[in-house]
């Protein structure tokens, strides 16, 4: 998944990363995925804005298994500064969690604890307003709840850092965050996601990353948590 903010390369003007993984094998075992990312951000002294795609798409012996779409825009004010206001508009579809839409929109705010040309590290609060329409009525361990249309409060914590490793050579980065409900305890999703890149050539980068996710309000049948390891390259200008 693309980095849902700015990352280290926020002071400049124009920013563009794309990642792309996926296998295809037949036989014993008919299988395909392809996971990709592609961001853009542009920066400037008194505002900025970032936009990231993240979708995966899967069959299992031509069965669909994966399919989830994640859109998420930030409109910046003074970015450069070290504690800086931003708007978050977040729209997302996933066919295995069942659900046909989700939208997250609300202001937060970022402070900037480390910020060097080798490492970066932000922490952000954000309150959203968060409606979800289910495939179904029917929830895993909630029976109190009776409607595929669910709207919420959250509160989100998160926690981003990039660092660049032994003279530029490797990069670790990594978020965290949390988003509970401000109305319904039970509802919390969370997520930890790590990812190295390994520079090429000319933007170049073999990149693996894990995920680890978990969503207490699910359909029926469906796990809360999630973990998914992938490999594969990315690009990024500058």
């Amino acid at each position: 998944m693309g980095h849902a903010q700015l990352s280290e390369v926020d002071t400049l003007r124009w920013q563009y990363r794309f990642t792309a993984t996926g296998n295809w094998s037949r036989g014993n075992v008919e299988q395909f995925i392809v996971l990709g990312t592609a961001e853009v951000a542009h920066v400037k002294e008194r505002w900025g804005f970032k936009s990231a795609l993240n979708y995966q798409y899967g069959t299992f012996f031509y069965r669909q298994t994966l399919g989830e779409g994640i859109w998420r825009n930030f409109l910046y004010l003074n970015p450069r500064a070290r504690l800086y206001p931003y708007l978050m508009l977040w729209y997302q579809q996933s066919y295995q969690r069942g659900i046909e839409d989700r939208t997250q929109v609300g202001p937060g705010v970022t402070y900037v604890l480390l910020r060097s040309s080798a490492q970066v590290l932000k922490l952000s609060v954000t309150g959203t307003y968060e409606t979800s329409t289910f495939r179904t009525a029917s929830y895993r361990e909630r029976a109190d709840l009776t409607d595929p249309v669910l709207e919420t409060w959250r509160l989100t914590g998160r926690l981003h850092g990039e660092h660049r490793l032994f003279d530029g050579t490797l990069r670790l980065q990594y978020e965290g965050w949390v988003q509970p409900s401000l109305i319904d305890r039970e509802n919390l999703r969370a997520l930890v996601d790590v990812g190295l890149n390994f520079p090429l050539k000319k933007g170049f980068a073999l990149r693996q990353s894990i995920r680890w996710s978990y969503e207490s309000v699910v359909q029926q049948r469906n796990s809360s948590e999630d973990l998914l390891w992938t490999f594969g390259i990315s690009y990024q200008k500058p």
